[in-house]
């Protein structure tokens, strides 16, 4: 009994190295920027009010994720940086996928002033009320 018990999970553990569960020696990684399908800003009525960002982005196929995101401010005008990453040379189902993230920039912002928010190549602009 003890011995079956042991062969399954040695099957299960070598499967799992085999067909990429666990990578051996470790997998090159390619880095970039999202693709960008959708930014909606929303405005909280909270006091101070606060600016929050939906951002749905594309994956190019089943092994492509999220990676990252950064958010820089100048002045009035917001830059957020969306990558994604996918391991390079490996074979992946040729699906295009999303993802969605909601991003909080805060309250440090001004009555009346516009805003230009850029989200890698998505550009829009918002005033505060």
């Amino acid at each position: 009994m003890k011995r079956t018990i042991f062969l399954i999970f040695l099957a299960l553990v070598v499967g799992l190295v085999w067909f990429g569960g666990c990578r051996p020696g470790g997998q090159e990684i390619e880095i970039r920027a999202a693709p960008i399908h959708e930014v909606r800003i929303s405005i909280a009525e909270s006091f101070p009010p606060q600016v929050f960002v939906y951002i749905k982005g594309g994956l190019a196929d089943g092994c492509t994720t999220f990676h990252d995101l950064t958010i820089d401010r100048s002045g009035n005008t917001i830059t957020i940086k969306v990558s994604i990453q996918q391991p390079k040379n490996t074979p992946c189902a040729q699906v295009y996928g999303y993802f969605e993230k909601n991003v909080n920039l805060g309250s440090q912002f001004v009555a009346k002033q516009t805003y230009n928010l850029s989200v890698n190549d998505y550009k829009t602009t918002f005033v505060m009320p």
